[in-house]
């Protein structure tokens, strides 16, 4: 073997052995005392606070400006001491949140989908790379559950070609050795393909794990329901990314019992916060991230109470994103989960905030809230709402056969000028399909407002 082979290889086993070794805990890390979990998240804040103000002049611009030391931000509830830095500031100037020691070939660089028309490029070292890929146990045990072995098992995912977990994957494998004892059966279909071309493949591959877009996901087996057209049930399926709607949700879990899970993750952290088995909260890798729900004004909010997430990066030395709002809004949970994980909670994922609708009153909502109680809403099969301005809008809807088209869009133009104002000017279009975006996601709400 050359020495280029015989370096690689060593790289190889290196950070295989170090994955292992932070693989060990992973099988009681969530279900750890709060107290030792905070622990945890304090030293490895207080080690990236220190190495952001050492590396970065962005950051020891900004603290010197607020007056701080990095000795001040020793907790989580510390860094409402700093600012809060908005998605912009990472889109526009990658580069001032990249360190200084930072090798460029190392690690890897993922890009986000960029579904808000503003796409990042987010640096990972590979150290931090190997710990997300430890902590994929925890996803992983809830996984099995449904699935019925934790390992060997074919999975499938629906998504785009530049999605970041094939990159992902593209890195692991060239990084690090998983026996193929340990390894799953993998396959994948784009979701930029028509609906019939998706199930086809699902179909031929019988996977026992299907994973993808939420929004996708369900407008796929709503149409596959609607027409009649025999599907593949695969054991499990789950979705990030982009919210399921609830009545998609119900479909697959009620009429096909097919247990649905889901993830919260982006390319600036990876994974967030997963579901457990009660699938009723999302559980927040604190180990990982240190998070606050804020208001608009940046005051945190109470549990159960609506607001913007802002998350720190606890592992990543190559994009180092200190009180970063990552522009979702969720809700926050109001208490430990009854499955006796200890890891703090988030009760739902409401959605990307540019996926959300400005409604006059300046609330803001997803167009889901608004077909709430509509009497037509079981013959929706697909729909997607775009926004103009405060009064003007246009809904394109795949409806079912059971239904009379005058009747149904006379009908949902009444209901959504009752739910946003008298005057609302609202197109309805009737489509057979409503296709995905560039990202390869599908969205129900487009706003062109701020």
């Amino acid at each position: 073997m050359n020495p280029d082979g015989t370096l690689h290889m060593a790289r190889r086993l290196f950070w295989s052995a170090f994955t292992g070794w932070q693989a060990f805990r992973e099988p009681s890390l969530p279900y750890w005392p709060p107290e030792r979990l905070a622990a945890l998240q304090s030293r490895r804040l207080r080690r990236i606070v220190h190495y952001a103000y050492d590396t970065f002049p962005y950051y020891r611009d900004l603290f010197d400006r607020e007056h701080l030391r990095p000795e001040q931000i020793r907790c989580a509830d510390d860094l409402r001491k700093l600012p809060i830095v908005e998605a912009d500031a990472l889109c526009h100037a990658p580069d001032s949140f990249v360190s200084q020691r930072y090798r460029a070939g190392s690690g890897a660089m993922l890009m986000s989908s960029g579904v808000s028309g503003n796409s990042k490029l987010v640096h990972w070292d590979t150290a931090a790379l190997c710990r997300i890929l430890a902590s994929k146990h925890r996803y992983r045990e809830v996984l099995a559950r449904f699935v019925g072995k934790t390992f060997g098992y074919r999975e499938m995912s629906v998504s785009n070609p530049e999605n970041v977990a094939i990159a992902l994957r593209a890195f692991y494998e060239a990084n690090t050795w998983v026996p193929r004892s340990v390894d799953y059966e993998r396959s994948r279909a784009l979701s930029t393909s028509s609906f019939d071309e998706i199930l086809e493949q699902i179909d031929a591959y019988r996977p026992d794990h299907l994973g993808g877009y939420g929004a996708t996901l369900g407008a796929l087996y709503r149409y596959a329901h609607e027409h009649g057209t025999p599907f593949y049930r695969p054991l499990l399926i789950t979705y990030g990314a982009s919210n399921l709607p609830e009545q998609d949700r119900v479909l697959l879990e009620e009429r096909y019992n097919i247990p649905v899970v889901s993830s919260y993750q982006a390319s600036e952290f990876l994974r967030i916060a997963y579901q457990c088995e009660l699938r009723q909260s999302f559980h927040v890798c604190i180990d990982q991230v240190a998070f606050r729900v804020v208001d608009d004004d940046g005051v945190d909010v109470r549990p159960g109470e609506q607001g913007r997430i802002i998350l720190t990066n606890l592992v990543n030395h190559g994009t180092v994103l200190l009180n970063y709002a990552l522009g979702d809004l969720v809700i926050l949970g109001e208490g430990p989960c009854a499955c006796g994980r200890t890891l703090p909670t988030i009760r739902a994922i409401v959605g990307r905030a540019f996926d959300l609708l400005v409604l006059p009153g300046g609330q803001r909502t997803h167009m889901d809230g608004l077909i709430k109680g509509f009497a037509y809403r079981r013959h929706l099969v697909q729909w997607q709402m775009e926004q103009y301005t405060l009064y003007r809008y246009t809904v394109r809807v795949v409806p079912d056969s059971q239904v009379d088209w005058d009747t149904l869009a006379t009908a949902l133009a009444l209901h959504l000028r009752q739910m946003i104002h008298p005057e609302a000017v609202i197109a309805i279009e009737r489509l057979e399909y409503i296709p995905v975006g560039r990202s390869g996601k599908f969205k129900a709400c487009i706003s062109h407002l701020s």
